[in-house]
């Protein structure tokens, strides 16, 4: 909620944990009532019921839903936005069901799939995956496959680390890296680089994040910004080849600040920032998994800027 407020200052928050707290008390009263209810039916699993608490209140009651007609859409990353308008990214939507089951006491664990982001509740020792962009309906292991297939072809199969958990920063940093991918398809750099910013917040270690926010600040020419962002990078980065590479970098524009600096001191007029480019150099975070990552921007990996 806190990242969705920087996007706009002058939104409450309160709200919106009222009306998540309400949610959370629903889904409470509807496992104490299907519970109720098993002992004279089929006494299903535990965790059958506690999905489908969640189906009945989550997209049902209150109607939240993937937005597959706009999935580009911004919006669909901002949380407030997305309880708005009842419409988000699987990443967003499952921001919702973590709170939720949290809330009410149930394990749930966040899995980066490959290209769609589930979930997995579990309840005396029994598990189920679940698909928070399409009502929260349970995913088995065709279903998984399936879904493996459309994201890496015909010939992939599911293995062991399809189903990596990501944690709660994950999660967060997934949410924000799907707001900076779409306003880069837009060409708003600057927004772009305000969203790395605000994910250092809660991630200030992350050697990946600190170079795409050196390479943003370079193309908006803001040299002194970009060497800060660089230095940091080469100060975390654990790569030599990459530290090297960009080391170069950070010597090039400490040598351009300091002759704009020099120019100033001797010449009275403006003198306006050079536009020659920095030369950047194509690398890889070490944090980043995924092959293409600026393809797939729900991939939850920080993609490096075009």
């Amino acid at each position: 909620m806190h990242f969705a407020r920087l996007n706009d200052p002058s939104r409450d928050i309160a709200p919106y944990i009222d009306l998540l707290e309400a949610i959370s008390g629903d889904v409470r009263n509807r496992i104490g009532s299907l519970s109720a209810q098993s002992r004279d039916e089929d006494g299903r699993a535990a965790i059958d019921l506690i999905v489908r608490a969640m189906q009945d209140v989550i997209p049902g009651h209150y109607q939240f839903q993937g937005d597959a007609e706009n999935y580009d859409d911004i919006a669909n990353a901002d949380l407030m936005s997305v309880i708005d308008r009842k419409r988000g990214l699987p990443v967003a939507l499952a921001l919702l069901y973590v709170h939720v089951a949290k809330r009410c006491q149930i394990e749930i664990t966040g899995i980066d799939f490959p290209g769609h982001f589930l979930l997995r509740l579990q309840s005396g020792g029994a598990r189920r995956m679940i698909d928070p962009f399409h009502g929260g309906i349970t995913l088995g292991s065709a279903e998984l496959r399936e879904l493996l297939k459309a994201f890496q072809g015909l010939d992939a199969e599911l293995q062991p680390s399809h189903y990596r958990e990501a944690s709660d920063i994950a999660i967060l940093l997934r949410l924000q890296n799907n707001i900076k991918v779409r306003a880069l398809r837009q060409g708003e750099l600057a927004l772009a680089a305000r969203v790395i910013d605000n994910s250092l917040l809660i991630a200030p270690d992350h050697d990946g994040l600190w170079h795409q926010l050196g390479a943003l600040y370079a193309r908006l020419h803001e040299d002194a910004k970009a060497l800060h962002a660089f230095t940091r990078f080469v100060r975390l980065c654990k790569d030599p080849m990459h530290r090297a590479r960009i080391s170069a970098v950070v010597e090039e524009l400490r040598d351009r600040l300091g002759h704009q600096s020099s120019d100033r001191k001797n010449d009275t007029r403006d003198v306006p920032n050079s536009d020659a480019p920095v030369q950047l150099y194509p690398i890889r975070s070490q944090n980043t998994d995924h092959k293409n990552p600026s393809d797939n921007p729900d991939s939850g990996q920080p993609s490096t800027p075009p």
